[in-house]
């Protein structure tokens, strides 16, 4: 998230969070194969940075995480 803000286009393996975070093509590239990283890297320096800030100011402010997290809790609390 803060390579985002920072308009940093990400690359990485296809696994954890990376694949909620990024948007391939856009504000980075994934992949599921590490012999892939380095071109992938190349062709991020090609990506808009202020897509990936946009990108970042529209999902994770802290006001939108706090939201989100809220929603969470009162989903989580309805079950029980």
């Amino acid at each position: 998230v803060e390579a985002l803000a920072l308009g940093t286009p990400v690359v990485g393996l296809s696994m954890g969070c990376l694949p909620e975070l990024v948007d391939h093509g856009r504000t980075g590239f994934l992949t599921e194969h590490e012999d892939e990283l380095p071109d992938l890297v190349e062709a991020a320096a090609k990506l808009d940075p202020t897509e990936s800030m946009r990108e970042a100011a529209r999902r994770f402010t802290p006001a939108i995480m706090a939201a989100r997290y809220v929603e969470l809790y009162r989903a989580v609390l309805a079950s029980v």
